[in-house]
């Protein structure tokens, strides 16, 4: 029995020299039947539902024209750039050669070539987001986060945050490249540069590489991208800070990413962002951005009973905190264990920080970690904090302090609190531990005499009890022996290059303790030869946001 001329099964053959007949069906002039119904009683095998390659027309072009098209997109000089997903962007070099033939495997995005297959996705993450690889027709490797197109007003925040220029300047800010929501009807698509990993993957698979330095350096990098963020207009706040939110480089440098929820303050100058609910990712976020009341109380809220939650700058902080334990100690949180965490979290009590045995480490990030949101610096503060200081900037930094005159007298100023403290002239507070008693007997009495000799002051003038005198003698060794070429034959040099080294390995914790009196007294923070060391952050306030 013949087959309806209706019948509809996939196409098992192709058939040449006639181009246009597919298009005849739209026509009505019946050419479409005049032609095929004979070569269907023909052939049982012979069917038409699906058109060959050759004779599809879309959007004005056949499938094969279609895929000539996009094979010429295919870059000539691919810029290898990625280690971890070389072997992806392989294969999807394969696939693109062939997409003359099979249209429907690659995707022309800005002319970056992506294919939506479970083997080219590199990620996931809320709402339904992918992200997978992607290659410019300008050879460069790229990623493509793709949306469902109900959620695009997350992707076009996050385009909005990312060409701002406070983003677009700052190297710590992942790099935007194309926007898209017309493509396809059911998805939204963001292409930004390529990075190797999130950093809660190069903690699990590279975290024994962590030196100290390096902790130092990725910790750096994520204040400095918040920096970037809060430091100017418009300014923003990022909000989802945690692991897999930060990425590495092929170089192992950091950026932020993934700004969807981010938010730019409504207002030049104001400094609070209101919501109605909870943003963010669980033990990822700043005490005060936290329902409490209802995640404390067993009574069922009122839908009408509406929540505030403030959100500052320094809530970024304590997160940046929070991801620099974890560099710090390979993927620890500061709050403890999961089961623990959000206990620890509401009482102000960072476990962890006991753990840590670096004392400058460790107040930086007790700052950083602090409850009431005050007390946090500012991104811009805590990147002068001398756990960021290079040797030569924290002994520049206790040369400042030599230099002011109550430090330069040695007499000292009976009504000065800075050095009654570095005195320990009120015996009823004992000196901070992290200092020895006598500094004089740390230093080679040969090595005394050396920076001594020839100059006004010999070494039975300074006190071992006084830092007054230990910061003017520092003063003195940096002003007048600073410049000399070759430097003094020193006994106890040991491993240091400089006499910046050599000090700060005599006294190691002495730019902190100076540094943790200073902070205390705000008409010192703001004398001229210190200031630099503590920055005075004056955002004008406004109203708040809606």
């Amino acid at each position: 029995m013949a087959e309806s001329s209706n019948t509809k099964k996939p196409i098992t053959r192709t058939i040449s020299g006639l181009p246009d007949l597919f298009d005849s069906r739209s026509r009505g002039d019946g050419s479409y039947n005049k032609y095929f119904t004979p070569l269907l009683r023909r052939s049982k095998s012979l069917n038409y539902y699906e058109p060959s390659v050759e004779q599809v027309k879309t959007h004005g072009k056949t499938r094969r024209e279609k895929g000539v098209e996009i094979a010429a997109l295919k870059p000539k000089d691919w810029k290898k750039v990625s280690v971890k997903h070389r072997k992806k962007f392989e294969r999807l070099s394969e696939v693109w050669e062939n997409a003359e033939s099979n249209t429907e495997l690659i995707t022309i995005i800005n002319d970056n070539g992506v294919c939506f297959k479970d083997e080219f996705s590199i990620g996931s993450g809320s709402y339904g987001t992918e992200v997978y690889v992607c290659l410019g027709s300008d050879g460069m490797e790229r990623a493509i986060k793709r949306l469902p197109k109900v959620l695009c007003n997350l992707l076009k925040n996050e385009r909005d945050i990312l060409t701002s220029s406070n983003a677009v300047e700052s190297p710590r800010v992942v790099y935007y490249c194309f926007y898209d929501d017309t493509s396809s009807p059911d998805f939204g698509y963001l292409i930004l540069n390529l990075y190797e990993k999130n950093l809660e993957e190069f903690v699990k698979e590279e975290g024994e590489t962590i030196t100290e330095s390096r902790a130092r350096k990725m910790i750096r990098q994520v204040l400095e991208g918040l920096k970037a963020l809060h430091a100017r207009e418009p300014r923003i706040l990022h909000r989802d800070l945690k692991p897999t939110n930060i990425l590495v480089d092929v170089n192992g440098d950091l950026v932020l990413s993934d700004f969807g929820i981010g938010r730019f303050f409504s207002e030049q100058g104001a400094t609070t962002y209101c919501t109605n609910g909870e943003r963010g990712s669980k033990g990822w976020l700043a005490y005060e951005c936290i329902d409490w009341d209802g995640l404390c109380s067993d009574e069922v809220r009122n839908p009408s009973d509406g929540i505030q939650l403030k959100w500052k700058e320094k809530s970024d902080i304590q997160v940046a905190g929070m991801l620099a334990f974890y560099i710090f100690t390979k993927g620890k949180h500061p709050f403890g264990p999961q089961l623990h965490r959000m206990i620890n979290l509401h009482d102000g009590n960072p476990v962890g920080l006991s753990k840590l045995s670096d004392p400058v480490v460790k107040d930086l990030l007790s700052q950083m970690l602090a409850q009431e949101i005050d007390e946090r610096p500012y991104a811009e503060q805590a990147l002068k904090h001398p756990y960021f200081l290079s040797s030569e900037e924290q002994m520049k930094f206790l040369e400042a302090v030599g230099n002011e005159p109550e430090i330069k007298s040695f007499k000292g100023d009976p009504n000065c609190a800075v050095s009654g403290e570095l005195d320990n002239r009120d015996l009823s507070k004992p000196r901070s531990s992290l200092l020895p008693n006598d500094w004089k007997a740390v230093i080679d009495p040969d090595d005394l005499d050396t920076f001594c000799a020839g100059g006004h002051t010999p070494p039975s003038s300074f006190d071992g009890s006084r830092y007054t005198h230990c910061l003017r003698f520092i003063r003195n060794v940096r002003q007048h022996w600073g410049d000399k070429r070759p430097p003094p034959q020193l006994k106890a040099m040991g491993k240091a290059t400089s006499l910046d080294e050599y000090f700060l390995q005599l006294f190691p914790t002495l730019p902190l303790v100076v540094h943790q009196i200073i902070r205390k007294h705000p008409d010192w923070k703001t004398r001229p030869s210190l200031k630099e060391f503590f920055p005075v952050i004056n955002r004008r306030a406004g109203p708040d946001s809606d």
